[in-house]
């Protein structure tokens, strides 16, 4: 009779101890039917409200760092070069009003949320020199498009609403933030219809053309034919006069008017580093009110790393130096063999 008593004693004390111990668990895991809701960023902040903005993960508080002057945002962790607003924009329409389903608040357990000190990545907004967003930012929930993340000292986690880490450039496994992420990285932005006149010198052959446009009659018998800017062909005037084919010289001129480069250089480097203190390789837009632009090509670099390989480029006159992929310097720096019509 005792047995029997100590034995169903025993089952209740194994029961209530297994329940106890799937509350415990249930109470933290990274998925939980707990639905509340709490507002962790509530401000709403665009790129004219803030003065800086710093990225960083694990004891790295610092590895990107943004910086608004009276010219504009400033990536000042690469050599102040300039930021692009749209990256910025993402990254702040993020992070403005969010919330967050609450998940944990043991401090003991923040690790398995991609939390902990070593982990984490840090997002730090100022306004006028005070910190008014301080988050940190850990792994990707299953099946949801938010992120883990809690407040600075706070232990508390929740699931964000929307994705912090993918306005950062970062998916999958958390890495630190890259500045490149946020560079501008429009190295050339001119008006196609503008250019008159293109000169391409590779070493010591050069390419010389001008486009010869259409004439508009006039309206009235004491008018003078107008050149009419939407309708041209191309002449090679340099090594010989010559027609080129429309269709082959114009993707030349549409690569030279829109470059996009890959990443830039420190610009106070020694310009021989990257072959930019004699250029070999130049292109010249010459515009229709007389002024040009010149793109000097220099070196290429090879992949490193997250350092994506190219060549050196620089806009005569200005500091940035941007590294160009060299698919684009190919589709420049054509035979002229290239750029004649094809032959019957």
């Amino acid at each position: 009779m005792n047995n029997t008593r100590n034995l169903v004693i025993l089952a209740v004390v194994l029961v209530v101890l297994g329940g106890i111990s799937l509350l415990q668990g249930a109470s933290h895991r990274q998925q939980t039917s707990q639905a509340a809701t709490e507002v962790l960023v509530p401000d709403t902040y665009g790129v004219d409200d803030l003065d800086r903005i710093t990225l960083g993960q694990g004891d790295k508080e610092v590895v990107v760092d943004l910086v608004r002057d009276p010219d504009g945002w400033k990536v000042v962790s690469a050599w102040n070069a300039a930021a692009a607003d749209n990256r910025l924009d993402g990254m702040l329409k993020a992070v403005s009003g969010l919330s967050g389903e609450f998940r944990s608040d043991n401090a003991g357990v923040v690790a398995d949320y991609g939390l902990d000190d070593s982990t984490a990545v840090h997002i730090r907004c100022y306004k006028d020199g005070k910190p008014v967003v301080s988050l940190e930012v850990g792994e990707l929930a299953k099946n949801h498009p938010g992120n883990f993340v809690r407040q600075t000292g706070s232990p508390k986690v929740y699931l964000s609403n929307v994705s912090l880490l993918s306005p950062l450039g970062i998916y999958g496994e958390l890495t630190a933030p890259k500045s490149r992420q946020f560079l501008e990285l429009q190295a050339v932005k001119e008006d196609r219809l503008a250019v008159d006149r293109i000169v391409i010198r590779d070493g010591n052959s050069t390419l010389e053309m001008h486009k010869e446009f259409a004439m508009i009659q006039p309206d009235t018998s004491g008018g003078e034919p107008a050149p009419d800017r939407n309708t041209w062909e191309w002449q090679l005037d340099e090594p010989r006069s010559v027609a080129l084919a429309k269709t082959k010289t114009d993707g030349v001129l549409g690569t030279l008017v829109s470059i996009r480069a890959t990443d830039v250089g420190d610009p106070g480097a020694d310009p021989a580093v990257y072959g930019l203190d004699q250029p070999p390789r130049s292109a010249t837009l010459v515009m229709n009110d007389g002024s040009e632009v010149v793109l000097e090509f220099g070196i290429e670099r090879e992949t490193v790393g997250d350092h994506p390989g190219g060549t050196y480029l620089r806009v005569q006159g200005k500091d940035t130096v941007w590294v160009a992929n060299n698919y684009t310097v190919k589709n420049i720096f054509k035979e002229l063999d290239d750029l004649l019509p094809d032959t019957k």
